[in-house]
């Protein structure tokens, strides 16, 4: 199964309106690294490893590559292996450049982003706005966990977990309505300067364009 990129085992977004903690209460400190994340970070920039596993626990799909971030709903995500493709929000439309198809497709963000998970990434709100927050107890990899499901129900995915750091989000586990599980782990700063030009798509000659901007 080839990488279908963000949109696809990636694909949703996270807003809540109460929290719901579980019996095992992550210490505040954790709790408020989480909330700052998504309320406090302007930009995010640096690289991530993105593993898929089967129902049964296999790993089907193995890539990394470089991402850049500026809240709101702008970002840039591109994977360097093991097949090239670029991912770009600019605030209205996601343009998909699969190279090995010569393709560009183009959706609105408002419709490209409704399901994917990427976008509990893009957006600057607390988390609380569309998930249920639970606290895990399990402090794995040295991060603290919690478990983030959507208010609505998502014909995509079941839920998130996000392992916080010292400083940012660390990783992302997502499991999808299928058993899947895809495993995000992310290497970035937050909050440093990034050019505006990254968040616009130039459309290279000769390829096939599905979509259009709006």
């Amino acid at each position: 199964m080839k990488k279908a990129g963000l949109l696809a085992n990636l694909s949703s977004a996270l807003l809540l309106s109460a929290v719901s903690i579980s019996s095992y209460a992550a210490p505040d400190a954790a709790r408020a690294r989480l909330n700052t994340f998504f309320t406090s970070v302007n930009s995010l920039q640096g690289s991530f490893n993105q593993q898929v596993y089967s129902k049964k626990g296999k790993r089907i799909q193995s890539s990394t590559g470089i991402l850049y971030l500026s809240r709101p709903g702008k970002f840039r995500w591109v994977y360097k292996t093991p097949d090239p493709q670029i991912i770009v929000g600019d605030g209205k439309n996601v343009w998909v450049y699969d190279e090995d198809l010569e393709q560009v497709t183009i959706k609105p963000m408002r419709r490209a982003m409704a399901s994917a998970p990427i976008a509990i990434l893009t957006r600057k709100q607390s988390p609380d706005a569309q998930f249920v927050v639970q606290a895990l107890p399990a402090k794995a990899a040295g991060l603290d966990w919690f478990k983030l499901t959507p208010r609505r129900p998502s014909k995509d995915f079941k839920y998130i977990e996000v392992g916080m750091g010292k400083k940012s989000m660390r990783q992302m586990n997502m499991y999808d309505q299928l058993g899947q599980k895809t495993v995000i782990q992310l290497n970035a700063r937050t909050n440093v300067p990034i050019k505006g030009d990254l968040f616009y798509f130039r459309i290279p000659a000769g390829v096939d364009v599905v979509g259009k901007a709006i």
